[in-house]
């Protein structure tokens, strides 16, 4: 018979179903457990570089009792835990010693995978942990041509006219940067052994050059009106005859170099490069001198504001280690807010490329201040500072304002009498959340800078506050005021449920459990709150919490919790970076996905474009709980279906870089049952899944056309899919 890629489909539906039956042994129901949806940051961008230095990761003893786990339960407690942790099949070692040891076998696989200093453990598990930082802290998932208007304010910028003709990769990969800044933040305090509160006080952050020289643009005016007379504008020129010019030499003489790019973008209208130098001063600030970093060379207009030269890409003068030499840099404040002359200017590359500190006048403090979070819950003259309030609250505890908050405010200072009519509905969150924004309304305007414009026709007023203006945060058990943005982050951390326990921390370990279970944990669960007192007790030490939490019954369901039923944790669809984790840590291809390459092929394109229709983890604005689908929908299906049948073409007797070839099906079928399936040789089902794979390859090679080793390669592709499509792929729990 003649099996098309229909019937292969509907063959690989069958088989499935008998890897179901065949390998089901878990109680848990996949399913919706009350997770809201909505819009807001998605998926993370791996591929995250930088040398971190010597790792301090201390997960500290065991805690767990050695209490044997029966083989069913070793089995999927261990293959969950390590997939969550570093997307790796598990070995028969790991299997031996939890069956044997039980939870404390557990902490020490979990205490090993975050004290590696070797890949492939190294890696995998930091590249985890940043993608879940970047979601438990809202840095993703703004559109940045759009978001940064306010920011680096229009015309300016990222802000590029509606079209984009940067050349290479530098603005795409600088986007990334702004993506991973705090989630690398977060990961080096871990790495270090540092308090995880500090992610609520740190005014140190991960930075590369160009970010550094962004954090300093975003404060400086825009200031792109070419034919201004103005003596304090920079004067700035283009060489347009494409020959290289030293960044320190440009730096000096303020003549830019306009090179090819070594990727030219679609419409690339250099209409003047190969010419003569222009007139110096033909340019004007430091906005359009910012674009032109990252490859945008903006149009030349003459006096009568007729275009001479069109804006077209050029070869960017960030360079490859300007956008990856991650180090910790240093924001201090200047003795001045209202002072926006830049100690360094954000072109001189060579003095940022040796900066570890960077004086500024706006404040950065925690991860509430970041150029991402502001960007995503961008201000305005109506919320004023209201969203970033809140959505701050809802990162930190998992809670924000309500009409019931007990706590009543030192003053009214902030108060807004249009909204907060005295005995209105209204008070009640108005009353707490008006002065709590003065931490940001006191040192930030409406576009999250310090310019604090004068009232006009597009810009409503928002006047400089006079004086040291008092901040009040009044939340749970904690009034208490302050002077500026710095001691905020200070009450973020004395917030407590009432009863001892830390609203950060329990907000942590929450965030754990949708991450693993795509479910809450009940927070009156005795587990639950036994694993936020080791974390407290810990000084706040992640990889404590991480030992503790992946080994808790809340992961596994080896014991019945408050929350769950012995065996009746909740099983959830795998994600799309724990997905695409898995498939390139277990076929050793970093991001399989295509989640992180800037400017990808047209394969990769391709492959990126379906990865994206795979749910993945993201948040909403107002929400309490994060965005972690748990359904195998039709649509997941569909898309994790194709993902699958695309990678298999990469790596089932691939021209570069196989991983299974024909030539040895039988070791090729071996293969994919431990890494995709993960089935250790010494699993009683590991025999079974060869054998259905073996048998599905046979069937789909009879039925293709071609040559017999074309057809020796699209079955086992057909396999390969099978076995990515199979439960124990596309689960988390089974």
């Amino acid at each position: 018979m003649t099996l098309n890629l229909g019937s292969r489909r509907t063959l690989r539906r069958l088989l499935t179903m008998a890897l179901v039956v065949g390998g089901a042994a878990c109680d848990g129901a996949i399913g919706n457990h009350g997770v809201p949806t909505g819009q807001g940051g998605n998926g993370s961008i791996g591929g995250t570089a930088g040398n971190d230095g010597p790792t301090m990761v201390d997960p500290g003893k065991v805690t767990a009792p050695t209490t044997p786990f029966d083989a069913k339960t070793a089995f999927y407690a261990t293959s969950k835990v390590k997939n969550l942790l570093t997307g790796m099949p598990i070995t028969d070692d790991d299997l031996s010693k939890v069956t044997a040891k039980g939870a404390a076998g557990l902490q020490e696989l979990v205490s090993t995978w975050m004290t590696a200093t070797t890949d492939p453990y190294q890696t995998a598990v930091k590249d985890k942990m940043v993608g879940f930082f970047r979601n438990m802290f809202q840095q993703t998932g703004f559109i940045p041509t759009e978001d940064f208007k306010l920011q680096l304010l229009t015309n300016g910028g990222f802000d590029f006219g509606g079209t984009n003709r940067t050349g290479d990769d530098a603005f795409p990969v600088l986007v990334q940067n702004l993506q991973d800044s705090f989630a690398l933040t977060a990961w080096q305090l871990v790495k270090e052994g540092r308090p995880f509160t500090e992610v609520l006080t740190t005014n140190r952050f991960r930075m590369t050059t160009a970010l550094k020289s962004l954090y300093v643009q975003i404060e400086l005016p825009n200031d792109t009106n070419q034919r201004s007379t103005s003596t304090t504008v920079l004067n700035w020129t283009i060489d347009y005859s494409g020959a290289a010019i030293p960044i320190e030499q440009s730096v000096q003489s303020m003549v830019w170099s306009d090179e090819l790019p070594a990727i030219t973008a679609a419409g690339n209208r250099a209409t003047c490069r190969g010419g003569t130098v222009v007139a110096t001063g033909a340019f004007k600030g430091t906005s359009k001198l910012f674009q032109r970093l990252l490859g945008f060379t903006p149009e030349l207009r003459d006096a009568n504001n007729t275009t001479v030269c069109d804006d077209h890409p050029s070869k960017p003068l960030f360079t490859a280690q300007d956008l990856s030499d991650w180090t910790w840099v240093t924001i201090a404040p200047k003795a001045s807010p209202a002072d926006r002359t830049p100690v360094i200017q954000p072109y001189d590359l060579p003095a940022l490329r040796a900066a570890t500190t960077l004086t500024l006048s706006l404040p950065r403090y925690g991860f509430y201040t970041t150029p991402a979070f502001l960007a995503l819950w961008n201000t305005n003259d109506s919320n004023q500072h209201r969203v970033t309030a809140n959505q701050t609250l809802l990162v930190a505890f998992g809670q924000a304002f309500t009409a019931e908050n007990t706590i009543t405010p030192f003053t009214a200072a902030g108060l807004d009498g249009t909204h907060a009519v005295a005995g209105s509905e209204c008070v009640g969150c108005h009353a707490t959340l008006d002065p709590m924004r003065q931490f940001w309304a006191n040192q930030l305007d409406y576009n999250d800078r310090n310019d604090f414009a004068a009232a006009s026709r597009n810009n409503p007023g928002n006047p400089r506050p006079t004086g040291a203006l008092v901040n009040e945060f009044a939340f749970g058990d904690v009034r208490a005021t302050g002077t500026s943005m710095a001691d905020l982050g200070t009450y973020l951390m004395q917030v407590t449920d009432g009863a001892g326990l830390p609203r950060f921390g329990i907000s942590a370990v929450q965030q754990l459990c949708y991450y693993a279970n795509s479910a809450p944990c009940s927070e009156s669960d005795a587990e639950f709150r036994r694993i936020v007192g080791a974390f407290k007790n810990s000084s706040f030490n992640f990889a404590v919490l991480a030992k503790e939490f992946f080994s808790s019954p809340l992961v596994t369901g080896a014991a019945a919790t408050g929350s769950f039923p012995a065996g009746e944790v909740p099983i959830s669809i795998a994600r799309r970076d724990h997905l695409c984790a898995a498939l390139s840590n277990r076929l050793g291809k970093p991001d399989l996905c295509v989640q992180a390459a800037a400017l990808p092929s047209n394969t990769q394109r391709t492959t990126n474009s379906i990865a994206a229709s795979v749910a993945a983890d993201a948040f909403s604005r107002g929400a309490q709980a994060p965005v972690t689908p748990s359904e195998p929908t039709m649509f997941y299906r569909a898309a994790t279906e194709m993902l699958c049948e695309n990678i298999a073409k990469q790596v089932v007797d691939a021209a570069s870089g196989a991983i299974f070839l024909s030539s040895d099906i039988p070791g090729a079928i071996n293969g994919m049952v431990e890494t995709i399936m993960g089935y250790p040789p010494s699993h009683p089902l590991h025999a079974q899944a060869a054998q259905i794979l073996m048998a599905h390859q046979v069937a789909a090679a009879a039925g293709a056309s071609g040559s017999t080793s074309s057809k020796a390669t699209v079955g086992l592709q057909s396999a390969f899919a099978l076995a990515c499509e199979s439960p124990r792929a596309l689960g988390i729990g089974l």
